[in-house]
């Protein structure tokens, strides 16, 4: 996730600057922190490989304090789908809602629930994906946020996918099931303890 108060046009400009004044004050918190919004705005760009690196570099540094941020998790997760490795991505993603729930991070648990999702789509396990998007929502619901510009993207993408592929009344149906779980059973679906059906 990415802060979306910059003017688009100079976000990499400005984002590039502060990296480098977080480097040379040596606060690697904030360092990992910009590395990774640098990587969401490389990503919506459409630069990978530039996504790739920043979200690396974020990883070093939070592992240099032993910092544990989430988000670069979920991001690096989109970056491995966007690469086509779905076994890399998801292990990011497990990485991510894993760490979410065990700090009590609603949005990064809503985050991390809808890579899981939008990779079940991937895998044409139609039925699963309709589950954890509705799980993601219900997950996103309990923080009053909106989704992120780029997760709606791929969110939005993700559904047309399952609507195209599901009857109405299937889709709806396993959405709103999704929703109603509980949180034990949201997180127990998400990591592929409990069975989608």
């Amino acid at each position: 996730m990415c802060s979306q108060r910059i003017d688009p046009a100079s976000t990499a400009e400005f984002l590039a600057e502060a990296i480098a004044c977080a480097e040379r004050s040596g606060d690697r918190y904030f360092s990992a922190t910009l590395q990774n919004n640098a990587g969401v705005v490389a990503l919506e760009a459409g630069d990978v490989p530039a996504a790739l690196s920043h979200l690396e570099q974020a990883i070093q540094a939070r592992l240099a304090i032993g910092s544990m941020i989430q988000h670069v998790s979920s991001n690096l997760g989109w970056v491995l789908r966007e690469q086509g490795d779905g076994e890399g991505a998801r292990s990011k993603f497990d990485e991510a809602l894993r760490l979410s729930r065990r700090s009590g991070d609603r949005s990064g648990t809503a985050y991390a629930t809808l890579g899981l999702a939008c990779l079940a789509a991937d895998r044409d396990d139609w039925h699963r994906g309709a589950l954890l998007h509705g799980t993601a929502q219900a997950f996103l619901d309990g923080t009053g946020e909106p989704w992120q510009r780029l997760e709606a993207h791929y969110r939005e993408v993700s559904l047309d996918t399952l609507r195209a592929r599901l009857t109405d009344e299937e889709f709806q149906r396993a959405y709103a099931k999704g929703k109603r779980l509980s949180v034990e059973e949201a997180f127990d679906l998400a990591l592929g303890r409990l069975r989608s059906s």
